[in-house]
């Protein structure tokens, strides 16, 4: 909590919850009317007593402000608007943004502070134990909150802009082998004796199609037919996690499994605006919950979630010796200090790397007592020097 400052007296400055340390100051204007205003600190509220009085006194008119303070749950709805049609996540910044506002609500948005945000953060990621990933969420949801209430002209400051970034740890890397992959398609159609031409035939497009495009499950399960392009190979994401669009390339086995869903989804006659998973039983599907859990728990494997496929997808490109920057595009990363965590998994790539430093004659060989320790010059350096030389004929 801030630290509450000594027991000081000022004149027009006061507390109305005693230890609260939100200061506010009174006074009488130019026209005889007492005026009242919530600051904030006992420093700042002190500064704006002295500079609104010594105008006074000097006559000089204050400037009027046309609204009153804006409330911080008035910023979190505006907010939340914003994310809405902006953000594939939204469902996720808006619950982050509805536990702001239970703490900070009621409040003046512009009297809350720095301080204020970074101990209440501290405070919940020590009470409910978050990951340094969680904290940075949650200043960035915070953060803009208070960037789309300036930009409406409500407030003038977004005091979530100074509160500390936590260091993220990348963590274990997650990915399906070969062999779980086998027993999951084998649990899948075990869990779904008698409907494998309906809800199993759904269940491999979409475990296909995440393995193949390493979509993340908002992406796949909200992208529509009339987004994507199979005779040019492609998903069109207008929207994803990180606020940007981009193209999703198909490979062979992505447009088969695409090709036989959008037939299926003609026949039913459904429209272009309809996401890409249709069952009988359940209509269009939009969440992969249901089987998921049910075949993972059939086929004994533990660990893994939806996100694991994106990891599967990012792992066995690298691991198939695709190079970093080629694995960032495909998925989307925004920086490729995300796609780093997956180099681990492409040892031979560095092993190369370190053998171009491997000549004839680099190391000493013992020959009896003596050591031959002279490295023979590499070709390069040799035409090198012999070009230099002709040159000073």
């Amino acid at each position: 909590m801030p630290r509450k400052p000594k027991e000081q007296k000022h004149r027009g400055v006061f507390e109305r919850v005693r230890g609260s340390n939100i200061w506010w100051i009174r006074y009488t204007d130019q026209n005889g009317k007492r005026i009242t205003a919530k600051v904030g600190t006992y420093a700042a509220a002190v500064h704006v007593y002295e500079q609104r009085t010594a105008a006074i006194r000097l006559g000089v008119l204050l400037p009027h402000s046309p609204r009153r303070g804006v409330r911080f749950s008035e910023l979190v709805t505006d907010a939340i608007k914003f994310a809405e049609k902006h953000h594939r996540a939204s469902k996720d910044f808006k619950q982050r943004a509805n536990l702001a506002k239970d703490e900070f609500g009621d409040r003046i948005a512009e009297s809350i502070t720095t301080t204020e945000l970074q101990d209440w953060i501290d405070e919940m990621a020590e009470d409910r134990e978050w990951t340094g990933g969680t904290r940075n969420r949650f200043k960035s949801t915070l953060s803009t909150v208070f960037r789309e209430g300036m930009r409406a002209g409500k407030v003038n400051v977004n005091p979530a802009r100074l509160v500390r970034r936590s260091k993220e740890s990348l963590g274990r890397v997650r990915f399906l082998s070969f062999e779980e992959e086998a027993k999951l398609r084998k649990a899948i159609a075990a869990t779904l004796p008698g409907r494998i031409n309906d809800e199993g035939e759904s269940a491999f497009a979409q475990l296909d199609i995440a393995r193949h495009t390493g979509m993340r499950k908002s992406e796949q399960f909200t992208a529509t037919w009339d987004q994507v392009d199979l005779e040019n190979g492609y998903i069109y994401l207008s929207i994803t996690k990180n606020g940007t669009d981009r193209f999703v390339t198909l490979n062979s086995a992505a447009v088969e499994v695409l090709k036989r869903l959008k037939k299926r989804h003609q026949e039913l006659g459904l429209p272009l605006d309809s996401t890409l998973f249709h069952s009988k039983r359940d209509g269009l599907i939009k969440n992969p919950r249901k089987w998921f859990a049910t075949a993972l728990e059939q086929a004994e494997i533990k660990d893994v979630t939806w996100h694991t496929l994106r990891h599967t997808f990012a792992s066995r490109l690298v691991m198939a010796g695709v190079d970093l920057k080629t694995v960032q595009e495909l998925m989307g990363h925004k920086t490729i200090a995300m796609t780093a965590r997956y180099a681990h998994l492409a040892p031979t790539h560095k092993l190369q790397a370190l053998e171009t430093l491997v000549r004839p004659g680099s190391i000493s060989v013992p020959t009896g007592r003596k050591l031959a320790t002279r490295a023979k010059r590499p070709l390069v350096a040799e035409n090198l020097i012999a070009f230099n030389l002709f040159n000073l004929k």
